[in-house]
């Protein structure tokens, strides 16, 4: 590495292989180009030297330092029609659909998004929407306006009695282009799209000329952030001695504009020569600069904190939207892409740093020798810091490997859990902390840090999503599920001692517990073997006190309290009225009248068929005679008749049979039709709108005929 340092670079690199594939390329035909082109496609490098890609890239120290010093393969196929290569260097930004198509082991100089960083206008923008929140944190750049969208309150400046200078740029330029200082909103265009800032009239001067810092920053990784600030980098100064901007030199920009592509041709400019000589001329180092404050006595450490602390602020603004167009999911190193930017930093007469601008695409034009070695030693540690080279390369694609052939042999894609992912990340941020401390050259990482920026980057955070709506619709979604209609909740049951759980299972203990000749579980399956067993038991008459278990049935004695009969009736009343259909069903009435003589004889026979129902059926018929329940039939187009008071109570048939029986005998003793067919009867099946917990009923066909009338099911005042 000491070799590779003094590699001298005179500014100048010609790439010998560039040419003889251009020579190649002319000597083919064109549909033999097209055919090379499609193969290269599908070609991955297997060589043991990487391939970087220069194709878009105008500068021949990148050129230089990727050939000479890491030996790599200069390829000038352009990146976008041509997947095989290893490392990319462009000029230019990058979509997300680029990255997309990456591989992993492929690495490329920009991130995509970073125009809300180095577009003049969303820099601002961005900015001022955390100044709204956080007014003394970042107060670091000048009150910044975006014309022709708050022309209206630039306008009021102007209003305010004093007259004030302004420095208005165009929202897309660089290197000085269109900038022009004003005091007067007469000289602005309302509907032109500009970037105002206020004028910064007392700037810290050297030697009676005004300056600015070119620092390079590197942002290695956004999720999370991880930034390192470049030791060295360069001051530039104007060439006219300054004054304070007044009307007669408002027009003179070599005095009031500090970059280098104004300033150069002015004939006071004067070129470093000796790069050993880094103090000399209008272009010096920024160490050169910072020794220089420190003979005159300034603090520099305490600049150089302030001047961390601006830069971590800016790309605490922006994490979110960089976040978000960083589309490598599975990227657990956060190192696929990385940038250089170039941060222009005034600094004013009380020696606070002012951000000016951020440019994503630095120049690294190498006009003078200063310019060559600092921008040569940066391009040089950015690429060992990425940690790009084949050892890398390899590792990355036997990983994958191994990923494909465990993919192939289970015939499944393995999804990592939240957790998962979260040890692989910690597990690969270790490995990369480790490499990088070892091999950051004249790098220095500022962020992560000791001090916590947390706070600007939630809120950063709330700012994206009110932007994008992201929050909107998270808001809707949390409203939407809040006025859902809750479920009705079902009223209490009576508060009563052992009783809890009295309509656990109710129907099936009915068939088989509540009139045991043997003892059987409450959740054993009847067999088919055993069907008449079970009906005959339903049909034997309670003989003694039935054995239940505690857990869900109380014992015969409860049930004769007269608190509790109360309760259960109204919590019957309340919960259960289609139980009054069942009662309908178990009671039907007689379909032929019968005589005065035998109602004596039908009602001994109802007091003898309650001892064959359930406790809780013997329950409902003691409250049906003191509450004197009526029923009436009415037919089709005809009045009610007078029913006598003796027939108004229900009259259950002297030989109760169950449904299944009645369904089939009514079905026999159907009336044939005129044309020999039976009427079709309607099936309908009972179910409890609200049953109580643990309650199952079993469906109970109902039998009525089409022409026959219907029944109405009353209760009488």
């Amino acid at each position: 590495m000491k070799q590779e340092k003094e590699m001298p670079f005179d500014g100048d690199f010609e790439d010998s292989e560039a040419d003889d594939d251009e020579v190649s390329q002319e000597s083919e035909s064109e549909e033999e180009q097209i055919q090379i082109k499609k193969k290269k496609k599908k070609v991955v490098n297997s060589s043991k030297k990487l391939i970087m890609n220069v194709s878009d890239t105008q500068y021949p120290v990148v050129k230089f330092v990727g050939k000479m010093i890491y030996k790599f393969k200069l390829s000038y196929v352009p990146y976008l029609e041509n997947n095989n290569w290893d490392f990319c260097w462009t000029d230019n930004a990058v979509l997300p659909e680029t990255l997309s198509k990456m591989q992993p082991h492929q690495r490329i100089n920009h991130f995509p998004g970073m125009y809300s960083l180095a577009r003049k206008n969303h820099l601002g923008r961005n900015l001022n929407k955390m100044q709204k929140q956080y007014p003394e944190e970042y107060d670091f750049y000048p009150r910044t306006w975006m014309l022709p969208s708050e022309y209206g309150d630039f306008k009021a400046q102007f209003q305010k009695g004093k007259a004030k200078t302004f420095i208005v740029k165009p929202e897309a330029s660089c290197q000085g282009k269109g900038i022009f200082l004003t005091r007067s909103i007469d000289s602005i265009n309302p509907q032109e799209h500009y970037v105002a800032q206020r004028y910064i009239h007392k700037p810290l001067l050297i030697d009676g000329l005004k300056f600015d810092l070119r620092m390079y920053v590197m942002i290695c990784g956004c999720d999370p952030l991880r930034i390192y600030l470049y030791k060295e980098g360069l001051a530039r100064f104007a060439t006219q001695l300054y004054s304070s901007p007044h009307s007669t030199n408002l027009d003179d920009v070599c005095m009031h504009l500090t970059n280098y592509a104004i300033n150069k041709d002015n004939p006071n400019f004067i070129f470093n020569e000796d790069d050993k000589q880094m103090d000399v001329g209008h272009k010096r180092s920024m160490t050169s600069v910072f020794e220089f404050l420190r003979h005159q006595k300034q603090n520099v450490d305490l600049l150089l904190s302030d001047i961390k602390d601006l830069i971590i602020k800016t790309f605490c603004a922006v994490q979110p939207i960089l976040q978000q167009n960083y589309t490598q999911i599975e990227n657990y190193a956060n190192n696929m892409c990385f940038e250089i930017l170039g941060f222009d930093i005034l600094i004013d007469s009380s020696l606070k740093p002012y951000l000016l601008e951020v440019n994503h695409t630095p120049s690294f034009t190498t006009d003078t020798p200063l310019d060559s070695y600092i921008k040569k030693n940066l391009i040089r540690d950015a690429i060992t810091l990425m940690n790009i080279n084949v050892k890398t390369k390899n590792d990355i694609i036997s990983q994958k490997k191994d990923q494909m052939q465990k993919r192939v042999l289970t015939g499944k894609k393995t999804k990592l859990s939240y957790e998962e992912k979260k040890v692989l990340k910690m597990q690969a941020q270790k490995e990369r902390d480790e490499y990088e401390f070892k091999n950051k050259g004249d790098f220095e990482l500022i962020y992560p840090c000791d001090k916590s920026y947390e706070e600007f980057l939630l809120h950063a955070q709330k700012l994206y999503e009110d932007w994008t709506g992201a929050n909107i619709r998270r808001n809707l979604k949390r409203d939407t599920i809040s006025e859902q209609p809750k479920p009705q909740s079902c009223t209490q049951k009576p508060i009563l001692t052992q009783k809890s759980q009295l309509y656990k299972h109710v129907q099936s203990k009915v068939n088989t517990n509540l009139i045991p000749t043997k003892t059987t579980k409450p959740d054993q399956e009847i067999t088919q073997e055993e069907p008449e067993q079970t009906i005959q038991q339903v049909q034997e008459p309670i003989q003694s006190q039935p054995q239940l278990e505690p857990d869900n049935f109380v014992t015969f004695e409860d049930y004769q309290q007269s608190e509790s009969l109360k309760d259960l009736y109204n919590f019957a009343e309340k919960r259960i009225p289609e139980i009054q259909l069942i009662d309908l069903i178990q009671f039907r009435r007689a379909e032929s009248k019968q005589d005065n003589s035998s109602f004596q004889i039908i009602q001994m026979s109802q007091q003898n068929s309650l001892s064959n129902l359930s406790p809780l059926m013997q329950i409902k018929s003691v409250q049906d005679q003191k509450n004197e329940k009526k029923f009436s039939i009415r037919k089709k187009n005809k009045q009610p008749k007078q029913i006598e008071q003796e027939q108004l109570y229900f009259q259950p048939l002297s030989h109760y049979q169950p449904p299944i029986q009645q369904h089939s005998i009514s079905y026999q003793q159907q009336v044939q039709m005129q044309n020999g067919s039976f009427v079709k009867p309607k099936v309908f099946s009972l179910k409890l709108q609200h049953p109580p917990k643990g309650y199952k009923l079993q469906s109970l066909p109902i039998l009525m005929q089409q022409n026959y009338t219907k029944q109405r099911y009353e209760q009488g005042v």
